[in-house]
């Protein structure tokens, strides 16, 4: 279950029974996940979206993305 308010996520976990708030960054990222696009591409439309380098954006969406499957909150397809 998922509710956005300002912009950031609140996703529940119902298996952990835990919510989870996903800042700005991350709830940006999380929504890309749903496209099936690759790293490379969420980098470079983060880049775009926040105004940061590439390369950075890179590292960011790297880190975020080990976070979430992490917590379980991305269904491998």
């Amino acid at each position: 279950m998922v509710r956005e308010i300002d912009g950031e996520l609140l996703v529940l976990d119902m298996r952990s029974d835990q919510i989870h708030q996903l800042n700005r960054t991350a709830a940006f990222i999380w929504r890309m996940c749903d496209e099936r696009a690759t790293l490379q591409a969420i980098a470079a439309a983060l880049a775009c979206e926040f105004m940061v380098d590439e390369e950075t954006a890179l590292e960011d969406v790297a880190k975020t993305l080990s976070l979430l499957q992490h917590l379980h909150l991305l269904v491998s397809g």
